[in-house]
């Protein structure tokens, strides 16, 4: 069976989706300006000024993280043995992912820099006032609970060693 599904295949009865088409037909959904006078009666910012202020707010944290890989790569160079692992999760021995036992999240890392099986840099990228209080603990937790690991590109296994922690890297 083919997964891609088109629209009009979506309403044949004998697609394997025709129930939820069913489905959708009977929810009722808010018109935008309707969600935006709902979320306004409840002390929130409409949904414009969210969308406005989420894209800007993203565009800069993928800017700051741009600069601090390229600081990274010149820090650490790929010729001397160095990997950077951007997005890399704290997995156990087996490579699995460990969750935080208090709030069952993963916790991923911008970048660690990795050498011989080693990491000996880790970094978080952030503005100069976002609060990573409860990040770092998470972080802690998951260290603690064996998530001492991180993947490499080629699969491999690279351990944190215990005096490596992460650094927050505030940036304008």
């Amino acid at each position: 069976m083919n997964s891609l599904l088109g629209l009009s295949e979506l309403n044949h009865p004998e697609s394997p989706l025709a129930p939820l088409a069913e489905l959708s037909k009977s929810l009722y959904v808010l018109p935008e300006r309707e969600l935006n006078r709902s979320l306004d009666g409840i002390g929130s910012r409409s949904l414009e000024n969210f969308q406005e202020g989420i894209i800007p707010n993203k565009e800069e944290g993928l800017r700051r993280e741009a600069e601090v890989q390229e600081e990274l790569y010149e820090m650490y160079p790929e010729e001397e043995g160095y990997e950077i692992v951007s997005e890399a999760y704290l997995r156990d021995a087996d490579g699995n992912i460990v969750r935080d036992p208090e709030t069952g999240e993963a916790r991923r890392i911008d970048f660690v820099v990795v050498k011989n099986g080693s990491v000996v840099d880790s970094v978080e990228v952030t503005s100069e006032t976002a609060d990573k209080t409860w990040q770092t603990a998470k972080e802690e937790r998951i260290r603690e609970a064996g998530g001492n690991y991180v993947r490499t590109s080629d699969g491999t296994l690279a351990e944190f060693p215990d005096n490596v922690e992460t650094r927050i890297e505030r940036r304008k």
